[in-house]
């Protein structure tokens, strides 16, 4: 009498009745009206019409009709809707508020301590680069470049008056060389005047031993050799004298080329000092470094100005300031015909934003459309404290309307094109490990999940590891391939190894193989049904 208990609940509503677990039953042909029985008479309706149709269902049952017996399990696997892995674009837009900054920002400081002489420009005032903009008055630095280039002055005469030294030296070389050549003529010929009258002395010898000579023609040969030997002698001092003259002469002429080299080097000292100082000459005028727009200037005339250390523009909001505050400069230059906006990408999204990634700007202080652009540039590297990566935006900036320090919401847009993807719905968080529930043999598998890029609604998966799988030498992670089928739906009510069976649209538990129906990533597998429509039992 289990159909007529009013506390029994049917697990499976729109179903056949059912009996408690490990029972099963077969329909009987007064099961109806016994049923019908036990509910009480509704108000109203004639007793006559229950009668007659009670009668009826007897009737019916006794004329020989043979119900088909049908059996169900009350022990019924769960329900469940899968999807596979599909590539498609994931685009995720990484957003950070900014602003707007000049492409070039220089502070103008004095290299020198003095006074503003006269000023030039102001703010607002468009400037070409190397204008004038300020000119300082240090008297005392002008002197000193005066001196300077006199100093240069002399040296070059200096130098002059070497080069013409050595020619003189030069000159006197020759003299000495030419001396020195007479003197070895002349010895030559006394050499040969004494070898003449030996020769003269020795046959006079013969002939006065014979007679034949005068002895006193002997006598006056011999004082004419001797007087040969003497002056071949004296030739010979000549020709050393000569020779020790040249070689002042020549040692005059060296010193005379050293003398120019010297005087050549004071020359190039004192053009050397003479440029050092004009350098810092040139330092008395501020001059613009670029094409630009004055947007601070400080200086008035008369204003007694010196040098100061750091970068006055790392305070962005008080750019005519130091960040010490010790001084300000004296003009602040920035270049506006490209501006920069600058923006931070997080350490999971950094590996995807390269040079040329799109990008755009909304600035609605300038417009209500934002801007687009692309990634001009990134600091490749992350900052340590922050984890971010910088990410550049340059914009060009004709008419000059965005303005630097402009309040500007900047989008990195990251294209993942071809990417396999799950919807956010097919995830589980346990603590920092994500799980998906995979469809494999009938049965539920859980496995952990390795995500790549999202938007929010679509996750990459790239791998996945059952627990249990793999060895010792085989990696577990296995590469996601786009046939996996993966359970979507209340995933807590699930057990690892649980039998489910796919559900198919129209609500209608399923069992047995499944197909894909749908070419949508979220597509869901039906199975076969019977001819009859009925369904299936384990």
């Amino acid at each position: 009498m289990t159909a007529s208990n009013p506390d029994h609940l049917d697990p499976y509503p729109g179903a056949a009745p059912v009996a408690p677990p490990s029972v099963t039953t077969r329909p009987l042909a007064r099961s109806s009206t016994m049923h019908r029985a036990s509910r009480p008479r509704k108000a109203g309706r004639p007793l006559g019409l229950a009668t007659a149709l009670a009668a009826a269902s007897l009737a019916a049952a006794g004329c020989g009709h043979k119900e088909e017996s049908r059996y169900t399990s009350v022990s019924r696997p769960q329900a469940v809707q899968v999807v596979q892995p599909t590539r498609r674009t994931i685009v995720r837009v990484v957003g950070q508020p900014s602003f707007i900054e000049s492409y070039e920002r220089t502070s103008i400081y004095p290299k020198l301590t003095g006074y503003i002489d006269n000023w030039k420009v102001d703010i607002g005032d468009k400037v070409k680069k190397g204008e004038l903009l300020a000119k300082l008055f240090v008297p005392e630095l002008e002197e000193d470049l005066e001196t300077k280039k006199a100093t240069v002055g002399l040296d070059k005469r200096r130098v002059e008056l070497a080069e013409k030294l050595v020619k003189v030296a030069e000159a006197d070389v020759k003299s000495a060389e030419a001396t020195l050549s007479e003197a070895q003529a002349i010895y030559g010929k006394y050499e040969a005047e004494v070898e003449r009258w030996d020769t003269e002395i020795k046959r006079l010898k013969r002939e006065v031993d014979r007679g034949v000579v005068d002895p006193q023609i002997l006598l006056e040969s011999t004082n004419q050799w001797k007087s040969s030997v003497a002056s071949r002698q004296a030739a010979k001092a000549t020709i050393e004298k000569a020779q020790a003259d040249l070689l002042s002469q020549q040692a005059t002429l060296a010193k005379a080329q050293v003398d120019v080299s010297v005087a050549q080097a004071d020359l190039s000292v004192a053009e050397s000092e003479a440029k050092r100082i004009e350098a810092w000459v040139g330092y008395i005028t501020l001059s613009a470094p670029f094409d630009g727009i004055i947007v601070t200037r400080n200086a008035n005339t008369g204003d007694f100005v010196q040098p100061s250390t750091g970068d006055p523009t790392a305070n962005m909001r008080s750019p005519n300031l130091a960040p010490g505050g010790m001084a300000a400069p004296i003009y602040t230059v920035d270049r506006t015909d490209i501006v920069r906006i600058f923006v931070d990408v997080p350490e999971q999204d950094a590996n995807y934003v390269q040079v040329g990634t799109k990008a755009t700007v909304l600035v609605k202080a300038y417009r209500d459309e934002p801007i687009p652009g692309t990634v001009t540039r990134t600091s490749w590297a992350l900052n340590i404290k922050s984890r971010t990566l910088r990410a550049e935006i340059d914009l060009p900036n004709k008419g000059s309307q965005l303005l630097p320090g402009m309040y500007a919401y900047a989008k990195v847009i990251i294209e993942r094109p071809g990417a396999l993807a799950l919807p956010a719905s097919a995830f589980v968080q346990s603590g920092e490990k994500t799980f998906c529930w995979t469809y494999k043999d009938g049965k539920a598998r859980r496995a952990e999940v390795r995500t790549g890029v999202s938007d929010g609604d679509w996750y990459e998966v790239t791998n996945l590891m059952y627990e249990g799988s793999g060895s010792k030498t085989e990696d577990p992670w296995k590469p996601v391939t786009g046939s996996e089928r993966v359970i979507l739906g209340d995933l807590s009510i699930l057990a690892d190894g649980a039998e489910v069976q796919i559900a198919s649209p129209e609500g209608e538990n399923v069992a047995g193989p499944a197909r894909t129906k749908g070419d949508g990533p979220a597509a869901t597998s039906v199975a076969e049904k019977d001819p009859e429509g009925s369904t299936p039992v384990r």
